[in-house]
């Protein structure tokens, strides 16, 4: 109910662009969006303000953003936000997604010194401060987590940074039953060669569960319903890509470990 309300809001809502969110590397803005009744936070990426890439063709992030929660809701696998296509807002096409309000209490994954880290937490990487402190990321292996780290492989998510994993409801004052762990910033997605830099590798050589088979499963076959529901964001090419990646991890049978022949870690990792 949570996230069909959100999905309607977001589709028929009338905006109110408040302003750009800072440190963002395309353009970026935070929305209000005003609906039956209800105010609903939203961050707006208009394909207009996309900084050219030389690996991801220009003005398709925020389609890739909307392919990534279809992909998602179609899985039913709630690790994205809903997200729609607008083509009505000042900027013009681009993304609205609905904003996550972090619940400010979450510690899966982590920075911390060696002596420091969370017992039920992986390790994966260390790093040095500028003034010399040996630190390390870490994540825990929970199903949170493990559900953004499985669509991450089918959707070859080629910039899974901690600070994109988040903890909260994006309908604040719904209670505690509309928290959950999303992963947002997924406009880099989708690409036909293997990109998948992540900070959640601690999940290398676990098998798939039941739940991960039948979803690897149903991409592989590529439903026409799964099909509709992202040629208008992606590419054949893509959408193949996409069925082939899904054929291929069900047939290992288990997360990949990261590959040695290119960088898996995004940069900057939080």
């Amino acid at each position: 109910m949570h996230e069909d309300f959100a999905r309607q809001a977001l589709e028929e809502g009338s905006c109110t662009v408040m302003g750009a969110i800072p440190r963002a590397s395309n353009d970026t803005r935070l929305v209000v969006v005003d609906h039956a009744g209800t105010h609903l936070k939203a961050v707006y990426k208009p394909a207009s303000g996309e900084r050219p890439l030389a690996d991801f063709p220009q003005h398709t992030l925020s389609l890739r953003e909307v392919a990534s929660y279809r992909l998602s809701s179609h899985l039913d696998l709630n690790v994205v936000p809903p997200t729609v296509l607008r083509e009505d807002l000042g900027a013009g096409i681009g993304s609205l997604q609905a904003y996550v309000e972090d619940a400010g209490d979450d510690d899966s994954v982590s920075l911390t010194t060696v002596n420091a880290i969370p017992a039920d937490h992986t390790p994966m990487f260390a790093l040095r401060t500028e003034d010399g402190t040996d630190l390390v990321l870490s994540h825990d292996t929970g199903d949170e987590l493990r559900a953004i780290a499985f669509f991450d492989l089918l959707a070859n998510n080629a910039d899974r940074k901690a600070g994109h994993i988040i903890t909260g409801s994006y309908l604040p004052g719904s209670g505690p039953t509309s928290i959950g762990t999303y992963g947002i910033d997924n406009g880099l997605t989708f690409h036909a060669e293997e990109k998948l830099r992540t900070v959640l590798w601690g999940f290398s050589r676990s098998s798939f569960q039941v739940d991960e088979l039948d979803a690897l499963d149903e991409v592989a076959r590529m439903p026409t319903e799964l099909v509709s529901a992202l040629e208008e964001c992606l590419d054949e090419d893509e959408i193949e890509s996409l069925q082939r990646r899904a054929e291929a991890l069900g047939e290992a049978g288990t997360f990949p470990e990261p590959p040695e022949d290119r960088t898996v870690i995004p940069w900057p990792p939080i």
